[in-house]
């Protein structure tokens, strides 16, 4: 009975994430439920932990390519921008509409996106996080823009 309580709690967990944002130059944490993954966690933090996007171009053209390819994707809404700087979207799922935050955050200093995803709903995403981050990785680093029928998630 306890552990059925304590796993409960865990999906719950997930709704009640930390803050969204930029807070001191970085993105907020991931609740404890594996359905989360941001750049800016702990670096030996195997279950969130991933590697911050890379590019070569200039900022503002890398904050042009990922408008632009969240512009030409389906299901995906636009919930704050400050241009050139940081990005809040939430994704829904084709079948049942899900939704999932996504955060890209432009520090001025690197050439890195800060990279933050997770899924509000359920305790795993079936790595629908990491596929995500690695489209985005995709986009940053090709010479031309996808075409409409090449974006998907």
């Amino acid at each position: 009975m306890e552990a059925g309580i304590g796993v409960f709690v865990l999906c719950c967990m997930s709704l009640l994430s930390p803050f969204y944002g930029v807070s001191e130059g970085e993105l907020h944490g991931c609740p404890p439920s594996p359905n989360c993954i941001s750049s800016q966690s702990m670096k030996f933090n195997l279950i969130h932990h991933t590697e911050a996007l890379q590019y070569s171009v200039s900022r503002e053209e890398a904050f042009r390519k990922v408008k632009g390819f969240i512009d030409a994707s389906e299901n995906v809404h636009i919930d704050e921008i400050r241009e050139g700087e940081y990005i809040r979207l939430t994704y829904f799922t084709k079948v049942f509409r899900f939704p999932d935050r996504v955060e890209l955050f432009f520090p001025n200093s690197e050439q890195i996106v800060q990279f933050r995803s997770h899924s509000w709903l359920g305790f795993w995403d079936v790595f629908a996080n990491r596929i995500r981050r690695e489209k985005f990785q995709r986009v940053l680093t090709a010479e031309d823009p996808p075409k409409k029928d090449e974006v998907f998630l």
